[in-house]
């Protein structure tokens, strides 16, 4: 039986260039090093992927749409219409030299630049002229998929500790603590206490208590629970005093 729209699952995948065996991307650190595309510091694991979510690329999200089996290794071929597209002639544009050197950016072929609020590539750089392709990388390619769902989430539990991780993605499963309150149902979020001065973590707490209330539907409050204990500050410190406004 397939996986039907709102199913949550940990799912392993590496993701090629069909025509010439690039790796994209992999959840699978030893594929990682295999393909000589490590990333020191990222944390390779299983990712949360929700049926019908459209967080992936539209051929991926068929493909877990359609598949029907935990532990098995789907291999998909993604033609570029369900990928990143067929190339755009009109996204390839060519502007002076003089335009970047104004922004402080030397040309150089394979640099990525930001230019009308668009990301592209420079691809040439000739007599006075620099060639910048706005098209995605990945444009006019077909790529080839290969996926495991390794678990499918049914308890509420760790359906919250995994949306929140992928909004906190440095935090652990262990170190996140859920409480459901079925009386009022409600969930406390306690996230580690190195995350409470984090300059984005309003933004994040926004996005969980979303994803929380979009797929956890007996969830009718997220509460965030943040802990202060004296320990944490040292005693006879001074405290800074408001300045006096004329």
């Amino acid at each position: 039986m397939a996986f039907k729209n709102g199913d949550m699952l940990l799912v392993n995948y590496s993701i090629y260039v069909k025509d010439s065996g690039e790796l994209v991307d992999t959840t699978d650190e030893n594929v990682a090093k295999l393909h000589k595309k490590f990333e020191e510091g990222r944390i390779y694991e299983p990712e949360l992927a929700i049926v019908g979510e459209g967080r992936f690329i539209k051929g991926f999200e068929e493909a877990l749409s359609n598949a029907d089996e935990l532990g098995r290794t789907y291999e998909v071929e993604i033609p570029p219409e369900k990928g990143y597209g067929e190339r755009d002639p009109n996204k390839v544009r060519v502007l002076p030299t003089r335009a970047f050197i104004r922004s402080n950016i030397t040309p150089e072929v394979g640099k990525e630049v930001t230019i009308d609020n668009m990301v592209g590539r420079i691809i040439s750089v000739s007599g006075g002229r620099v060639t910048v392709d706005f098209n995605h990388p990945l444009a006019g390619k077909t790529l080839l998929i290969r996926f495991t769902v390794v678990k499918k989430l049914d308890d509420l539990i760790e359906k919250v500790k995994y949306l929140v991780k992928r909004r906190v993605r440095r935090a652990s499963l262990e170190s996140i603590k859920v409480t459901y309150r079925e009386d009022s149902n409600s969930v406390e979020v306690e996230l580690p206490k190195e995350f409470r001065l984090d300059e984005n973590i309003q933004i994040a707490k926004y996005l969980i208590s979303r994803d929380i209330s979009r797929w956890i539907n007996q969830v009718k409050e997220v509460v965030f629970i943040e802990r202060f204990e004296s320990s944490e500050f040292k005693l006879g410190e001074s405290v800074e005093q408001p300045k006096e406004t004329a």
